[in-house]
C-alpha cells in the first residue's frame, strides 16, 4: 500500500517588538488567535495562522512579517 501524504502549509510569525507600537490592529483583524497584545503584540500561537496575511496589511508600523515554509 503506497504512503499518502499530506499536502499543508505552514507559516513563521514574527513581531519586531521595536516597531510595534501596541496597537493592537492585528489581533482585532485575524481571524484565529495568533497575536495578543500587552504593551506590544506577540505571537501566542503561531500554529493557528492561516496565511492570510491581513495582519501584514493592517499593520501601520511593519512590524509584523509572515513568512510561507
Amino acid at each position: 500500500m503506497p504512503k499518502r501524504f499530506v499536502d499543508f502549509e505552514l507559516y513563521l510569525v514574527h513581531v519586531d517588538p521595536d516597531n510595534c507600537d501596541g496597537c493592537e490592529e492585528c489581533v482585532k483583524i485575524c481571524p484565529t488567535t495568533v497575536f495578543d497584545v500587552s504593551h506590544v503584540a506577540h505571537v501566542i500561537n503561531a500554529r493557528a495562522c492561516m496565511g492570510c496575511r491581513t495582519c501584514e496589511a493592517v499593520c501601520k508600523s511593519k512590524a509584523i512579517i509572515i513568512t510561507e515554509i
